[in-house]
């Protein structure tokens, strides 16, 4: 490597010498009333040395600007993965361009004056995080009416609606973030807009949502809004129908526990119960028939169930008052859906007001 550069310099430094001996003549040069003479190379190269001096003068203010940001983002980094996120928040002062990482650190040190201080969208997503809901949805608002089509910002206005029970307009909101979304997420976006339908239809019991929804994309959710809406609309036998279609999903034990307090529809569907029971998870089972008085049929399955579950069928049927009070109070208590984040829920719902994520809730029984 040593000897390629000696080359290469012996090299430039014979060319320059070419160019000297080429351009050795000597021209007369005149500056307003100033004349003198001096060799052609000489002019040529003090051109290129002025070139090089105002280009020098003009970038180096800058360089040494950029240079002191990369080196505080450099710092504030390193003092990230280090945990010392005070610190690193120091690191990230002063610099706009910065304020996303300064909003993650007080966003880990729950300092909401400094989130509420700072201008980022990536702020009101840290006050999201922290369920400060009215200041979150300030800050959204903002940057929507300054860019209306911020996903990070239609996101957070879609997930603050969900949360305040206004379906319809976190359905238009999440309409605009399929648009805008990007193709590694398109999927997933589709499934919260088919969840979100569903769940407006459960409200609004307009059929065109349930229908829309099926069609959008299949969740346990959106065939259950569909079988629903079939059954509402007195299409029995499509309810049936696609009741019977969610075990090729394998949905169906999600389905009966998401219909599991629509008696009148249940016993519409019991046909096909009892001729699928072997698919059907015990406890799923047992918990229609308790819901349908059907005692007979849950005496075969007690010594398979679960202490809890159990205890609650054999509670639910005695004619002790003090037994169905206890019956009662266990059904009460009982949450049979579980999101990733450990929080459990009574009835499923798609989104998780605690850890705010989508599509992440499972039957956990």
């Amino acid at each position: 490597m040593r000897f390629i550069k000696l080359i290469l310099l012996i090299f430039l430094i014979a060319l320059f010498l070419v160019f000297v001996f080429q351009n050795a003549v000597i021209v007369e040069i005149s500056f307003f009333n100033y004349k003198g003479y001096a060799p052609l190379f000489v002019l040529v190269l003090f051109s290129v040395f002025i070139g090089f001096l105002f280009a020098f003068l003009y970038f180096m203010p800058r360089e040494w600007s950029l240079r002191r940001i990369v080196e505080n983002l450099k710092e504030g980094v390193e003092r990230l993965n280090r945990g010392l996120f005070l610190k690193a928040e120091q690191s990230f002062q002063g610099n706009p361009l910065m304020e996303a990482f300064a909003c993650y650190s007080a966003y880990e040190r729950e300092d909401i004056n400094k989130l509420l201080s700072l201008s980022s969208p990536i702020c009101a997503l840290m006050l999201l995080k922290l369920h400060h809901i009215e200041e979150s949805q300030k800050r959204f608002e903002r940057i929507i009416e300054q860019e209306p089509e911020n996903l990070l910002a239609l996101k957070g206005l879609r997930d603050i609606n969900f949360l305040k029970g206004n379906l319809k307009d976190a359905v238009e909101l999440q309409e605009r973030v399929l648009k805008n979304s990007e193709k590694w997420e398109r999927e997933h976006q589709k499934k919260i807009m088919a969840e979100l339908m569903a769940s407006l239809y459960i409200t609004s019991k307009d059929e065109d949502h349930a229908e829309k929804a099926f069609d959008i994309y299949r969740t346990p959710l959106t065939y259950s809004a569909r079988i629903l809406a079939y059954a509402n609309s007195g299409k029995e036998k499509d309810a049936i129908k696609l009741f019977e279609k969610s075990f090729e999903d394998g949905f169906h034990n999600q389905v009966l526990m998401i219909l599991l307090r629509k008696e009148a529809l249940l016993t519409k569907l019991m046909d096909i119960i009892e001729r699928r029971r072997d698919q059907i998870n015990t406890i799923v089972l047992a918990l229609a028939y308790l819901r349908l008085g059907l005692f007979s049929k849950v005496k075969p399955l007690l010594e398979v169930l679960p202490d809890y579950y159990r205890t609650l069928a054999i509670s639910s049927f005695s004619h002790r008052e003090e037994d169905r009070m206890c019956a009662r109070i266990l059904e009460e208590s009982l949450k049979a859906w579980e999101c990733v984040c450990g929080t459990r829920y009574k009835e499923y719902t798609p989104m998780c007001a605690n850890c705010l994520r989508w599509n992440k809730i499972e039957l956990k029984l």
